[in-house]
């Protein structure tokens, strides 16, 4: 948020080399440090150039811009690029993968229409980004604290009363939808909060909510899958890669650079 770009504080050194910076970066090392960059004002979502304690703004990006790792410039966004729904450097366990992969063997729920998805051990509270561009299409806020299927299933996994939960639970999670304007829609489940409301643009890296467990969840993760055609509601899962992680399997530790 360039709102942290005070300007009582001293100008920001180049403080990874002269090189190319995404704004966010900026925003978030001057922050934590006390530092300032005059020209970042405006440009938190573009690509600022540092040479020799110089800064001025290099590219403004359509899409964003991608906080890289340490020895690689940052970059604007590719449109098409997904990114991994969480805060850039923060790493988490992918704990079922595409086509039923679960941790430990057996098959998982990812399967027909959830085929392509991924579910992700996000601890409750942890900012859930967009994983591209686009515009929510759905913010279905629907348990709050203390609402039944607001802590998802206590129950013994696999058991009748777990299923009999689920089944009552299904529906009752709070979920974002967010239309990428070329066929394909994102969706993200289990939410605690939302942070976004129908019709609104984001970019990739918004906050959309906070995971949680709500609905039919036997404990915190946020389940995540890209569909095809169904911007409104929920559908057949397709395949797709992050720019950072690939294709990942059960089990796989994975760091965000969204």
């Amino acid at each position: 948020d360039d709102g942290c770009n005070d300007p009582s504080w001293p100008t920001c050194t180049c403080y990874a080399g002269n090189g190319t910076y995404c704004g966010a970066g900026v925003a978030s090392y001057g922050y934590q440090n006390h530092c300032q960059v005059p020209t970042l004002t405006g440009h938190a979502s573009d690509i600022l150039s540092c040479q020799n304690g110089t800064w001025t703004v290099q590219t403004q990006c359509a899409q964003g811009c991608q906080v890289m790792p340490n020895g690689t410039p940052d970059v604007c966004s590719s449109p098409g690029d997904y990114h991994l729904p969480w805060p850039s450097g923060a790493t988490y366990t992918v704990t079922q993968g595409n086509n039923g992969d679960i941790c430990g063997g057996g098959t998982g729920d990812h399967t027909g229409v959830q085929a392509y998805a991924f579910d992700f051990g996000l601890p409750r509270s942890t900012e859930v980004h967009a994983s591209r561009a686009g515009t929510v299409t759905v913010a279905a806020h629907r348990v709050s604290p203390g609402d039944a299927c607001y802590d998802g299933c206590t129950q013994p996994f696999g058991t009748s009363a777990f299923n009999q939960c689920c089944s009552a639970c299904l529906n009752q999670s709070n979920w974002v939808n967010v239309d990428h304007g070329d066929g394909t829609v994102a969706t993200y489940w289990h939410l605690d909060s939302l942070a976004v409301s129908v019709g609104q643009q984001v970019q990739a890296g918004a906050v959309l909510g906070h995971s949680g467990t709500s609905g039919c969840s036997s404990g915190p993760h946020l389940h995540f899958q890209v569909m095809g055609g169904c911007p409104q509601s929920y559908c057949q899962s397709v395949p797709i890669s992050f720019a950072e992680a690939g294709t990942p399997g059960c089990g796989a530790q994975v760091t965000s650079q969204n």
